[in-house]
Formats: C-alpha cells, sequence, structure tokens
C-alpha cells in the first residue's frame, strides 16, 4: 500500500508557494476580503453533497486553525526571544547618549530663564 508521501501530485502540491496567495489576500479590503471568501464558498458548496460540505468546511476551519496557531506559537516565542534578549553596549551607549542631550538642554534651559530674569 503506497502512502501519500509516494504521491507525485501530493509532493508537487506540498512544494508550492501559498505566499503569493497570502500577499494577494493581504490587498484586500475587508469588504472584498469577505466578499471573495463568501462567493467562492457559495460556489463550491452546491457542487458538493451535505457530507462533502462538512467534510471540506471541517477541513477548511482546520487548515485555518493550525495556520493561526502556528502564527501565534510564533509570535508568542519571538516576544519571549525579545524580552529575555540582553542590552547590547550600543543600546546602553544611545540611551546614555540621550540622557547626556537632555541635560545639556536642560542646563541651557535654566541659563535662559535665569537671563530672562534678570532683563
Amino acid at each position: 500500500m503506497k502512502n501519500c508521501y509516494d504521491n507525485k501530485a501530493f509532493n508537487e502540491f506540498m512544494h508550492q508557494d501559498f505566499g503569493f496567495l497570502a500577499n494577494w489576500i493581504n490587498t484586500l479590503n475587508a469588504y472584498e476580503f469577505v466578499s471573495i471568501a463568501t462567493l467562492i464558498g457559495m460556489a463550491i458548496a452546491p457542487t458538493l453533497s451535505i457530507n462533502q460540505q462538512n467534510s471540506l468546511g471541517n477541513f477548511f476551519e482546520q487548515l485555518g486553525q493550525t495556520i493561526l496557531t502556528i502564527s501565534a506559537q510564533s509570535q508568542t516565542v519571538k516576544h519571549k526571544m525579545k524580552q529575555n534578549s540582553p542590552v547590547s553596549k550600543n543600546d546602553i551607549t544611545d540611551v546614555e547618549s540621550e540622557i547626556d542631550k537632555i541635560k545639556d538642554e536642560l542646563i541651557q534651559l535654566r541659563k535662559d530663564a535665569l537671563m530672562n530674569d534678570n532683563i
């Protein structure tokens, strides 16, 4: 018995770049997005039996949940890694430089205020 990984069509499908589809979908506004999805659903559903509708609908639900779960976990890990990353010396130097600039501005503001009081 052959498994699905030996199937040429399956392998070709799995090696497609679906990024173009995601990029295109991201160009749609909210109403276009919903309308296109609705029209595709309405076009497909009548050609399927009730059992096929249930199966395909559940398949797409699972597909969406899988993609969303992967994305959510990736964001969580990325955020956690950002929080745990050590502060670089460049970051500290930049902050110290900004503090020095603020100090200089405060000193100048004090001098200006004193000069205005003396006038």
